[in-house]
């Protein structure tokens, strides 16, 4: 886990979220699947850090719910910005 420090604001996780996203997005267009998942696996652990939950405490799907969650917050204030 990457240990952010709290003074990080929530915009500054959204600012991340839509970067690995974007690279995310872009690893599928070139069919690499590797970074796919490893996009896949940090933009999880980014949400997880935003949230400041430990998942190994947490049922699959307060995850799923909490990775949905972030993903509308990070896409939202992308569309504010623009």
């Amino acid at each position: 886990m990457i240990d952010l420090q709290p003074h990080i604001a929530g915009d500054d996780y959204a600012r991340l979220f839509r970067t690995l996203s974007a690279v995310n997005k872009e690893a599928e267009q070139l069919n690499l699947s590797t970074v796919v998942h490893l996009t896949n696996m940090a933009l999880l652990q980014l949400s997880l850090d935003w949230e400041g939950i430990i998942p190994e405490n947490q049922k699959s799907a307060k995850l799923n719910a909490i990775f949905r969650s972030k993903t509308k917050v990070a896409l939202e204030e992308d569309l504010l910005r623009r």
